[in-house]
């Protein structure tokens, strides 16, 4: 359908070809400067028609002066001759210049209507980019090189209380460990790496401080140039409230087992002592006893307060097993001289105690508070072996690691009591207090190592120990590796 600019436009080309033509066939013959001055005013209905309606429009626009002003030459001339030729020329040229303005008009409207299309597709699609942002419940942080913020999705912005005036500014203004952050991306940015659950803390527009944990990639342009960062930001406040409740409640627990244990280790001594001096007391008012049978009872009373006094000893050596007398000591010493404390009573328990050191270091330890983490293993082990067995001892180095393994041939532990076997008053013993593995794993983590446990019922059980041998480390854990180098 024509609109209304499209209605004028016509109305104007026509009108001028109209009135040129009519100023044609109204001039006499004789001023035949004019009528050239004419013909030539008929290029500008054709170069805006051209313009106007592209192709189509020059060539109808030629084609209708063609038609206008043929009539004209047929009574001007009556014959052909040089000037009759001429203005036949003039009438092709008028067709030519129609169809190349023409042409030109319709490759220029394709080539803007394909910009517009383009333009289209593009806003479209950083539309919909956008919109795939703005739904992320993270907040989504992208900076360049120098670390300014060059966008930021919508949760960000309400996450920290932003708006566009924080674009081409520094995260300073909203990390609070900013050092740390900035060397972490600047390394990503020179190793061309990921980095992955760094946790730090953030501040908002209103000074609010935020636990959040960070995903930062790199930002690479088409050509695989790396020209920014892109940090993916989760605010892990209320994670890390319900993990500071679930702490409490566990160390509430932890004190209710602690105590109920303790209770339970001393109330029996203790109604052993009861019982054994009301009989005495009664036995000496009645003055029926002798002195064999006080002896027996006072033997009974001393044993039994011995018992709970290494219930006690044992619940202190557990609330506080702290490194006093740390210094440089070869771990392949420190592991001979406790096997000539264990072996005599190993062998009494018909077990054979075989020791292999592949490699060792010096290490910064206390040497008797690991004596006493690998004596309470060597002994549960031999506890573990009713009818004798052998216990496998080796000693290796594992990257950063100094690692010791304790194997035995015992009867092994259910895969559902693994994880309690280091909790206080656990035992599995008839005899024993049940902090002695749970004064072992605290031992190892003074020392930043950790405890590795495999069993199988019937077979055995497996404890691989891991001291760093680097005092610095212990952060991480190496991946479980049975090769030693």
């Amino acid at each position: 359908m024509v609109n209304e600019n499209n209605k004028r436009d016509l109305i104007f080309i026509g009108l001028n070809i109209v009135i040129i033509t009519l100023l044609h066939y109204f001039t006499t013959s004789a001023k035949w400067d004019i009528h050239d001055f004419y013909r030539r005013l008929y290029y500008i209905p054709i170069i805006v028609s051209a313009y106007k309606f592209r192709l189509r429009g020059g060539i109808f626009a030629s084609l209708t002066v063609f038609l206008f002003y043929a009539p004209h030459m047929l009574i001007y001339f009556r014959e052909i001759n040089i000037a009759s030729l001429n203005q036949i020329l003039e009438i092709v040229m008028f067709v030519v210049i129609g169809s190349i303005t023409g042409f030109l008009a319709e490759s220029d409207f394709k080539k803007k209507l394909m910009l517009k299309i383009q333009i289209k597709k593009i806003t479209d699609l950083e539309n919909y980019t956008q919109n795939i942002l703005n739904s992320i419940t993270n907040g989504l942080i992208a900076v360049d090189r120098d670390l300014r913020i060059k966008s930021i999705n919508k949760e960000g912005q309400e996450l920290f209380n932003l708006d566009e005036h924080y674009l081409e500014k520094k995260l300073d203004s909203l990390f609070i460990e900013y050092e740390k952050i900035e060397k972490i991306l600047t390394d990503l940015l020179i190793e061309n790496k990921k980095m992955l659950n760094i946790e730090t803390k953030c501040k908002r527009k209103n000074g609010d401080v935020l636990d959040v944990r960070l995903l930062s990639y790199p930002l690479k342009n088409t050509t695989g140039n790396i020209e920014g960062v892109v940090l993916i930001i989760e605010d892990i406040s209320e994670i890390k409230k319900l993990e500071k409740q679930v702490r409490r409640a566990d160390k509430l627990s932890a004190v209710g087992e602690l105590a109920s244990g303790v209770a339970h280790e001393i109330r029996n001594p203790l109604g052993i002592i009861k019982t054994i001096s009301q009989t005495i007391n009664e036995d000496i008012k009645d003055n029926n006893i002798e002195q064999e049978e006080i002896k027996e009872g006072i033997d009974i009373i001393i044993h039994e307060i011995d018992r709970a006094n290494s219930v006690i000893k044992g619940l202190l050596d557990f609330a506080k097993p702290s490194i006093y007398q740390i210094k440089i000591q070869s771990i392949d010493k420190l592991l001979n001289d406790i096997l000539l404390i264990t072996n005599k009573y190993a062998k009494q328990q018909n077990v054979r105690i075989n020791y292999v050191c592949k490699e060792d270091k010096n290490i910064l330890i206390d040497g008797e508070k690991l004596k006493q983490a690998f004596v309470n293993i060597i002994f549960n082990s031999v506890h573990a072996m009713h009818s004798g067995g052998n216990i496998n001892i080796s000693l290796c180095i594992q990257m950063d690691w100094v690692k010791i393994s304790f194997e035995d041939e015992g009867i092994g532990i259910p895969k559902n009591k693994l994880e309690k076997i280091f909790e206080p008053f656990y035992t599995t013993k008839d005899i024993g207090t049940g902090l002695g593995l749970s004064i072992t794993h605290r031992i190892i983590e003074e020392h930043k190592g950790y405890i590795n446990v495999e069993s199988e019922i019937g077979k055995g059980t497996k404890l691989d120990i891991y001291i760093p041998s680097n005092h610095e480390k212990g952060d991480e854990k190496i991946e479980k590796d049975t090769n030693c180098r």
